[in-house]
């Protein structure tokens, strides 16, 4: 009796593979050996009132933390660094606003949010475009804090 010949599986067809999605950059889980993470950048303000007002209402800062008795309130999302402002009680002068840190917030449209500022009666500088890279505007809170926008060009 003649042997039957052996049948070979079906192939499944191949599939053309659909291009691999760029994965969404993760943050990494520190910022260094030694620290976790950037937590907060803050300034001291002198009239509490009118800095809240300032940075929840007129900048619509989101509110991450308040307290009331010690004069601290930060600004932002969970995860991310904050804005803080520290109600200044020292009995010696408060120390100068420039020379410090400054506080550089990205946006999509520089020159169309410094006039929004303006606007509002916030002081801003004149917008500076480094050809090529970035638009800042320069911008001060109540008690002459400078911040920054910044609208990153591509490049």
């Amino acid at each position: 009796m003649p042997k039957k010949a052996k049948r070979k599986p079906a192939r499944k067809p191949v599939r053309a593979r659909k291009p691999a999605r760029s994965a969404k950059r993760q943050a990494p889980k520190r910022l260094s050996a030694d620290f976790r993470d950037l937590n907060v950048v803050w300034y001291n303000v002198t009239d509490w009132e009118r800095s809240k007002r300032f940075y929840r209402d007129t900048l619509g800062l989101p509110v991450a933390i308040e307290i009331e008795q010690p004069g601290w309130m930060e600004f932002g999302h969970p995860h991310q660094t904050h804005v803080a402002i520290n109600l200044w009680r020292g009995p010696q002068v408060m120390p100068p606003a420039k020379g410090g840190a400054t506080v550089t917030l990205g946006c999509e449209d520089a020159r169309a949010l410094s006039a929004k500022l303006r606007g509002k009666g916030v002081r801003c500088d004149e917008v500076q475009e480094i050809p090529g890279m970035v638009i800042l505007g320069t911008f001060y809170d109540p008690d002459g804090n400078q911040l920054q926008i910044a609208q990153t060009l591509a490049g």
